[in-house]
C-alpha cells in the first residue's frame, strides 16, 4: 500500500514540476532573458580594430537589412550604449546577450541578437511586426532568422515595402508550427523540404508520421533560407571578405514604422 501512495504522489509532483516549467518550452520575451553578461567581464578592451567576418546564426536570431549603408541602420535603430566593435568582439558580445549591427555584407546589414522579439510569439506580435516593418518600409526588404537548438525553435520571416510577405516559425519542443503566413518563396520551392503538420487533417493516423517524404524544420534549413534570400551568416569565414568593424549596444525600444513620405532608398557608402 505504501509503494502505491508513494508511485501517486512521485506522479502528481512530476505532473505539477511539469505544470510549472511549461512555459520554457515556448519561446521567451526579450525581457525574460538574464541580463547581458557586462562587457568589462568580457573584454579587457573592446577591439574595434577591422577584422575578418565570423560566423554565426546558431543559437541566435538576427535581422537581414537590405543596405549598404551601416551608419544608416544604426541610426534607424534604437541602440543604446552604442560603441565600435569588430567582427570577433561583435558576435562574442550577441552571444552574451548583446547586439552587434554588421558592417555590409554583399549589400545587406546583419543585425545579430538574441533579445529580438520572437516570431510566433504571442506576447511579442506588438513588437515583432513593428520592428520589421518600419524597417522594412525605410530600406525595403528586411529579413528575420532565428534559431534555438534547445527548444527546437527555428523562423524565418521577410518584410518588403512595410508589409510582411512570408513567415514561418516551428518550436519542436511542443512539436508545433507557430506561424505558417503567406506563399512559400523560390528559395523554399527550391529547397523542396515539405514539413509534419500536426494540424494536417491525416495528423490523427500513424501513416502519416512515417512518411518519408515529410520532415522536421531545423537550424540548417534556416541557414540555407538565409543564403538563398541573402546571406548565409554561418558561412561569412568562408568567403574571404575584407576586414572591417561594426558596432555593439544594447537594442532598445522599437522604431516607430516609417510614413510612406520617409520611405528612402539605400544609399552606398
Amino acid at each position: 500500500m505504501i509503494y502505491l501512495i508513494l508511485i501517486v504522489v512521485f506522479i502528481i509532483f512530476v505532473t505539477v514540476i511539469m505544470s510549472l516549467n511549461r512555459d520554457d518550452l515556448l519561446p521567451h520575451t526579450a525581457d525574460e532573458y538574464l541580463s547581458p553578461t557586462p562587457l568589462d567581464i568580457l573584454f579587457e578592451t573592446i577591439d574595434s580594430t577591422p577584422d575578418t567576418p565570423v560566423g554565426f546564426g546558431y543559437k541566435m536570431s538576427w535581422l537581414a537589412i537590405k543596405s549598404s549603408d551601416a551608419h544608416a541602420v544604426v541610426e534607424t535603430l534604437v541602440i543604446d550604449h552604442l560603441q565600435p566593435a569588430n567582427w570577433q568582439t561583435g558576435i562574442t558580445a550577441a552571444y552574451h546577450g548583446h547586439t552587434f549591427i554588421s558592417p555590409p555584407v554583399h549589400g545587406w546589414v546583419l543585425v545579430a541578437s538574441y533579445h529580438l522579439p520572437e516570431l510566433g510569439n504571442d506576447a511579442e506580435p506588438q513588437r515583432f511586426t513593428p520592428l520589421l516593418a518600419g524597417l522594412s518600409q525605410k530600406f525595403g526588404e528586411v529579413q528575420y532568422f532565428g534559431t534555438q537548438r534547445v527548444v527546437g525553435y527555428h523562423a524565418w520571416s521577410r518584410f518588403l515595402n512595410g508589409t510582411e510577405t512570408r513567415a514561418f516559425a516551428y518550436l519542436g519542443e511542443r512539436g508545433e508550427i507557430l506561424a505558417d503566413r503567406g506563399e512559400k518563396t523560390d528559395a523554399e520551392i527550391q529547397l523542396g523540404y515539405e514539413y509534419f503538420d500536426p494540424d494536417s487533417p491525416d495528423a490523427d493516423s500513424d501513416a502519416h508520421w512515417e512518411r518519408e517524404d515529410l520532415c522536421y524544420p531545423d537550424e540548417e534549413h534556416v541557414m540555407e533560407i538565409a543564403g538563398l534570400w541573402g546571406v548565409n551568416p554561418s558561412h561569412l569565414e568562408e568567403q574571404k571578405l575584407p576586414e572591417s568593424a561594426g558596432w555593439i549596444g544594447k537594442l532598445g525600444a522599437v522604431p516607430h514604422k516609417q510614413s510612406s513620405d520617409n520611405t528612402t532608398s539605400p544609399t552606398a557608402e
